[in-house]
């Protein structure tokens, strides 16, 4: 931890990052309640308005709607269905990639090739297959069906990292000890093999964002009200000749929270894994 933090210091763009994370977090716990307007007020008086009219920083959309608002309402969701999908997703990848490593063999050769059916699919495919299985669209329903979408690679870089530990000294030692599989797994090889698992579940926290972000766009989201940044866009783009920041601020803010995560992610890439 104490180099993480001297190495932060000297890397500003790994700053930067943190810092817009953190704004977007705040911004989903506190922001809603510092809003002038809700995010399903409409302001017949002020439709289509441009940035700073009538009140609204970011301007209107064709129904009235404050963008600020509702881009920061947004917020939750999104940011709520990312950090359980990097968790879920990650922790399944764990179990799965550890299970199939260290026994090898038959249960590796079954878990490799059930992998490799699931990563054959795009992500995106699969996630709205699941989403048909499912039937309709909560922060649930999507949390689970990325979360599944994203297991195999994770699970892919799980087995990888364990691979390369499995036949090291200490894993030995703790077999002569008596010690039993699963502890060997997650007490011993676990907290060894973190770096490239807390770099991986970072980039899987950016891929689901703009999951997320793509569903909506293409009208599996979340559904109304409930504000979708992806949803924001394409409720917005017939207007886009007229009111350009009904469709520039919601992309804004979807590029700048996966922008800020990937350069999180290369920075605990950096320190944990090129540096170990």
């Amino acid at each position: 931890m104490r180099r993480i933090l001297h190495d932060l210091k000297s890397n500003p763009l790994a700053i930067a990052g943190f810092a817009v994370l953190f704004l977007w977090i705040f911004l989903a716990l506190a922001g809603p309640s510092l809003m002038n307007f809700t995010y399903t007020e409409m302001d017949t008086q002020n439709q289509i308005a441009p940035p700073g009219t009538g009140g609204h920083l970011l301007g209107t959309d064709a129904l009235g709607r404050d963008l600020l608002a509702r881009i920061v309402t947004g917020s939750r969701s999104i940011l709520t269905v990312a950090l359980f999908t990097s968790f879920f997703s990650t922790a399944a990848g764990i179990i799965i990639g550890f299970s199939a490593g260290y026994f090898g063999g038959l249960v590796d050769k079954i878990f490799l090739r059930i992998l490799d059916v699931l990563m054959s699919i795009p992500a995106l495919v699969l996630a709205m297959v699941i989403l048909g299985v499912l039937g309709d669209s909560t922060i649930m329903s999507l949390t689970l069906m990325i979360s599944i979408a994203y297991i195999p690679a994770t699970a892919r870089v799980a087995r990888g990292t364990l691979l390369t530990h499995k036949g090291r000294e200490y894993v030995d030692a703790a077999r002569i000890m008596g010690e039993n599989n699963f502890s060997i797994m997650f007490r011993q090889i676990l907290p060894n093999t973190l770096g490239p698992i807390i770099v991986e579940a970072t980039a899987r926290f950016a891929y689901s964002i703009m999951m997320v972000a793509s569903l909506g766009f293409l009208g599996v989201g979340l559904q109304p009200p409930t504000p979708d940044w992806g949803m924001m866009v394409i409720e917005n783009k017939q207007i886009i000749s007229v009111a350009p920041w009904s469709v520039l601020y919601p992309a804004l803010a979807i590029a700048s929270l996966v922008i800020a995560i990937s350069l999180i992610s290369d920075f605990f890439s950096k320190v944990l894994i090129h540096e170990s």
